[in-house]
């Protein structure tokens, strides 16, 4: 561990960790093993025949993340993206098809390299990714190569904001208002993508909502969401 020394009231512990070393379990002088690559590449090609579209356009399949950087915790999955060219025609209704595809893929899947939890995910080749790190399965290279940097935290911002919805989160389980549930999951994914695009991966609303997924709040949240979904949609015995 470098650049701080993490405190037991460090909230951000449960985000982000500082290493000196790339995950010793995925990778070796800074390259991925070779077990490990042709293990993401089976996966890879196991997700693309659960999709089971034709002429998919997949231009590369990578790794991004936690697991890509030097940041990893006990808590960081292994995001194995696939990267396909959607055309602009098709963007709206493959976008939400593919979303679809990842969810029920991850859902039923418990996959695991390592000990890591793999997340699989259909990015379109025209979007920003944010990531310190972004290695590429197909051609065994650092498309982004992470740095070793110095990185100023405040974990008193990421503390109070954490606490703010982890508060709305507890109030949305605790109620069968499913427009409240969504309101606070829409919230957070919206909260989430202008922290990435204004300040990146260390901004500090990626880091709550790491923080809040690392401790199962988001997962619970979207569980929540779906079982009051069933409920509105089944009809009960007389």
């Amino acid at each position: 561990m470098y650049l701080r020394e993490l405190t037991k009231e460090a909230v951000v512990d449960d985000a982000v960790i500082f290493h000196d070393t790339l995950n010793p379990a995925l990778w070796k002088n800074d390259q991925l093993k070779p077990v490990v690559r042709l293990k993401l590449l089976e996966i890879a090609k196991h997700f693309i025949n659960f999709i089971d579209i034709p002429n998919l356009n997949l231009k590369d399949v990578t790794i991004s993340g936690s697991n890509a950087a030097y940041t990893y915790t006990p808590h960081s999955d292994l995001d194995l993206h696939l990267i396909v060219d959607i055309s602009s025609d098709k963007e709206y209704y493959l976008k939400n098809l593919f979303d679809a595809k990842k969810n029920q893929y991850n859902f039923n899947h418990n996959i695991k390299v390592k000990g890591i939890d793999v997340e699989v995910y259909v990015q379109d080749s025209k979007q920003v990714h944010h990531s310190a790190g972004i290695y590429s399965i197909l051609d065994n290279r650092w498309i982004s190569e992470p740095k070793l940097e110095r990185v100023n935290i405040n974990d008193d911002d990421v503390k109070d904001k954490v606490n703010n919805y982890t508060n709305k989160i507890t109030q949305a389980l605790r109620s069968k208002n499913i427009d409240l549930a969504k309101k606070v999951k829409d919230e957070l994914a919206k909260i989430r993508k202008s922290g990435l695009d204004k300040s990146g991966e260390f901004s500090v609303e990626n880091l709550t909502f790491k923080v809040l997924r690392g401790r199962g709040l988001i997962d619970k949240l979207r569980q929540h969401i779906y079982n009051l979904e069933d409920e509105a949609l089944s009809l009960k015995e007389l």
